[in-house]
């Protein structure tokens, strides 16, 4: 499978954030078990936190690379906010950005999807950079009934106890939302949990977009989940399970025992909606 390649084959693709912590050596940490699990040509997506206690040049080759490291080729990640180091995201950008080469927001063709992601750590004007191009990206997909997948770190619904730390992301969950777009990945809450689909304000609606948060991938599972208004809650390391097909897509929370606490499908909302351009 080429990656990133407009083909029209489902890609199968497995995501997580908070990945890597090696408080021993990298071959017995929890983000060794969960690479185990991602299977040969899959897509990688990761929702920051790559890296523990931060993700700087020395743990990224230390931690990450003899773990998740494998599969950098087929990767596409957002940085958390232990990406940063310093305030900086660069040495994230060096390891991940062959893609978004010095911007930690993108948009890629993932077989017949569109990626969006962003950046969930920024605030003032580089906030309202990124909310731009998110707009411009947005009308410039309009109408081409295309799928559309985003990903960013911090996320604006959860039942954890930082559920009001993805709050600046609101603008970029309406503008996706009034897209069509159709599912957006989460990490930040050490924990997986998902919502029914929620229109441009956050309310539930059958026919809005769904949220998907799996903070699972390695990182120590220390958050909890402290009010109500999840569809599924586990805190188990594991990977969500994505098969992204040209008109629906198929989801799956499958953890290290080999259960899956978690499974749903549906279709994309843009699908088939194409519009003809002057």
């Amino acid at each position: 499978m080429s990656i990133g390649a407009a083909i029209l084959t489902a890609v199968l693709a497995y995501a997580a954030g908070d990945v890597a912590e090696c408080k021993s050596t990298p071959q017995k940490s929890a983000a060794a078990k969960t690479a185990k699990m991602i299977p040969p040509g899959a897509v990688v997506f990761v929702v920051g936190d790559t890296t523990y206690p931060v993700a700087d040049r020395a743990t990224l080759q230390s931690c990450y690379t003899p773990t998740w490291g494998q599969f950098l080729s087929r990767t596409y990640a957002v940085p958390g906010n232990h990406d940063y180091v310093a305030g900086s995201a660069q040495d994230f950008l060096d390891y991940f950005g062959a893609r978004t080469p010095q911007k930690t927001w993108f948009r890629a063709k993932v077989g017949d999807w569109w990626v969006i992601g962003l950046d969930s750590n920024l605030s003032g004007a580089a906030l309202d950079e990124q909310q731009s191009w998110l707009d411009e990206q947005l009308q410039a997909i309009e109408g081409d009934g295309q799928c559309v997948l985003a990903m960013w770190h911090h996320p604006v619904f959860s039942t954890g106890l930082h559920r009001k730390d993805g709050g600046r992301m609101r603008p970029a969950w309406a503008a996706l939302e009034r897209a069509g777009a159709d599912l957006v990945l989460n990490g930040h809450e050490h924990f997986y949990e998902t919502f029914g689909p929620k229109d441009a304000l956050g309310k539930a609606d059958s026919t809005g977009m769904r949220e998907i948060i799996a903070g699972t991938g390695g990182a120590h599972l220390f958050d909890l989940s402290v009010v109500r208004g999840a569809k599924s809650y586990a805190r188990r390391h594991g990977l969500l399970e994505l098969q992204l097909e040209k008109d629906h897509y198929d989801y799956a929370f499958r953890t290290l025992d080999g259960r899956v606490r978690d499974s749903g499908s549906a279709q994309c909302r843009r699908a088939g909606v194409m519009t003809a351009r002057p």
